[in-house]
């Protein structure tokens, strides 16, 4: 069950959250189409083998989870149902677009600030992105928890944030017509005011869901 903090944040930034369970068949699609935008949580690993790697140093996995968040991303980058991934989620737009991951910081990149252990570490939002837009320049704190990482941008995605070390901490659509990005930390955690925190993200998530909502209501 996902932490009760998402839906929160959905409703802070004046959304209406709806769960959506890993439904295999067409009543994913069903769901689906009652959505004006998707937010991706975090969670376990993904499956090496949704972007062509053999077995790793993965922790938990589930791969009828992957299967259904998979086919959800790919339908938003169809429709350009305005897309937000937390975390996990972030790295599975990447993967849903064709990128690939690092599968273990510590043992690819010998690096170990991005555990969740001790203060945490900055994020930098690269200037001339949406990120940047948002969020605005310099360093922002950040509770970035993770043990993999986007590698290769996917198909019309851009690192829109690094860390200290140079390991992407966001990613976004180069699409101008696309609102989709994701960020590895868990703004959804800190508290409201917080410079990384979920309001500004998820408001610019519903501000983008609203022109295609009176779009698909015309009769």
């Amino acid at each position: 069950m996902q932490s009760i903090s998402y839906f929160s944040a959905v409703e802070a930034a004046g959304g209406i959250p709806l769960g959506i369970p890993p439904l295999a068949g067409p009543d994913l699609r069903v769901i689906y189409e009652f959505c004006d935008a998707l937010l991706l949580p975090g969670g376990m690993d993904l499956d090496p083998a949704s972007y062509g790697a053999g077995p790793g140093p993965e922790g938990e996995i589930h791969p009828e989870l992957d299967l259904a968040e998979l086919r959800l991303t790919r339908w938003a980058r169809e429709d350009r149902l305005p897309l937000l991934g937390v975390c996990r989620g972030a790295q599975l737009l990447n993967v849903a677009l064709g990128g690939s991951l690092w599968r273990d910081l510590p043992a690819e990149c010998h690096t170990y600030i991005h555990d969740g252990t001790g203060a945490g570490h900055p994020v930098n939002p690269v200037p001339g992105t949406r990120l940047h837009d948002l969020l605005g320049s310099g360093a922002l704190p950040a509770n970035s928890r993770h043990h993999q990482a986007v590698r290769l941008p996917g198909t019309g995605l851009q690192v829109s944030a690094h860390a200290p070390d140079g390991i992407p901490e966001a990613i976004e659509s180069t699409d101008p017509d696309w609102f989709a990005m994701g960020v590895q930390w868990h703004p959804e955690e800190l508290p409201a005011g917080h410079p990384a925190g979920s309001l500004p993200l998820v408001r610019a998530l519903l501000a983008a869901a609203e022109p295609l909502s009176a779009l698909l209501s015309r009769p």
